[in-house]
């Protein structure tokens, strides 16, 4: 029989790109939900846990991006699955989406003003940023974007690598770069903090959309609770006081997923594997 445990342990590798503050709320509720102590941990520095490492192992939720499930989680045997729910984001011009967007962002008024940016190929010259080699939305979209149209890096006057998709943001609108590719779902949390930089932004067009950013758990976790964790996400709509804070962070609640929610990104990550912005490929 599976000891029942007494602490939930969570963990997330998406901040700062997505508000820890998200992920506070999330324990906050399951703690509720499920009456299990519930501790949140924070890690900027990897991408999700690292089966190496002892204490990764009693992790038993995993917030991590899709391209670190995809890369080291999704084949059998691995010590995490993937829980199959996913957040519903609110995207101010595609609506309401089970996952997020790429978002092509420019500041208005670099270099004689964003309306000489009609199109994303007239960013051609443009000073770029994205967030690090591995983002599905900031690097890997863009380069199989860039390898279609017939262009490679060289699209771009300068790159640079940020770190995290708010630092791209905010290289913009420093004007330190004219044009980024970011997660909707951090612009969005961005804005609702900085509201008033948002006519300093222009959002010129939006891809996707990609899947959700995957929740992982423990394949040692008791079967029962990780029903309990699966359905109490599910009808979190049920509850306004609890939703109303959900739509602070621009999700607007939580639907089932599976695997085949991965195919279209795990077929963008194969087919960006020797691509990159330092290089110029064909």
């Amino acid at each position: 029989m599976e000891n029942k445990p007494t602490t939930l342990r969570l963990a997330t590798y998406m901040c700062p790109g997505v508000p820890v503050e998200y992920f506070e709320f999330l324990a906050e509720y399951l703690e509720t939900q499920l009456n299990l102590e519930t501790i949140l941990l924070y890690n900027s520095r990897r991408r999700g846990p690292d089966i190496s490492r002892e204490g990764d192992l009693h992790i038993d939720i995993a917030f991590v991006s899709t391209s670190s499930y995809l890369e080291n989680f999704k084949s059998s045997p691995s010590s995490f699955q993937l829980l199959p729910v996913g957040a519903v984001t609110k995207h101010p011009k595609k609506g309401n989406v089970l996952g997020y967007y790429t978002d092509i962002l420019v500041h208005r008024d670099v270099n004689s003003g964003w309306e000489r940016v009609k199109e994303f190929l007239d960013a051609r010259g443009c000073k770029f940023v994205y967030s690090h080699e591995g983002s599905l939305s900031s690097s890997k979209l863009v380069l199989r974007t860039l390898k279609q149209m017939g262009e490679d890096a060289s699209f771009f006057s300068d790159i640079q690598a940020s770190g995290n998709h708010m630092n791209s943001i905010e290289t913009v609108v420093a004007k330190k770069a004219e044009m980024s590719a970011v997660d909707s779902l951090s612009l969005a949390n961005y804005l609702t903090c900085h509201y008033y930089q948002e006519p300093e932004l222009h959002l010129q067009e939006s891809w996707g959309p990609l899947p959700p950013h995957p929740i992982l758990i423990n394949n040692k976790f008791p079967v029962d609770l990780r029903n309990k964790i699966e359905e109490a996400l599910l009808s979190m709509h049920k509850f306004p006081k609890w939703m109303k804070q959900l739509n602070t962070f621009s999700i607007t609640g939580f639907r089932k997923t599976s695997f085949d929610n991965y195919l279209e990104a795990a077929d963008l990550l194969d087919a960006t594997k020797n691509l990159s912005y330092g290089i110029t490929y064909y």
